[in-house]
């Protein structure tokens, strides 16, 4: 046991597999997203929730027990 050892993790919901939204054209009301931005304090990376208002520049998403967020675009995805 003199070895060392690299343990590695699967991370399934890896961002990369994903395309996200570069714009509101091609999102609606109502519609089931997930949450892929990594930023201090906001939603958990993975989130999964509704979308409830567009705006311009963002979406405001209900995720459920995770809270209600204001989310840029770019950091939605559809889900599978």
């Amino acid at each position: 046991m003199n070895e060392a050892t690299q343990l590695t993790l699967s991370i399934q919901n890896d961002k990369n597999n994903y395309a996200t939204f570069q714009n509101g054209l091609n999102i609606d009301n109502g519609q089931k997203v997930m949450y892929l931005g990594n930023v201090s304090g906001g939603p958990i990376t993975g989130s999964k929730g509704i979308v409830k208002k567009l705006y311009a520049n963002k979406a405001v998403v209900d995720m459920g027990l995770v809270g209600t967020w204001n989310v840029p675009y770019y950091f939605l995805s559809e889900t599978a």
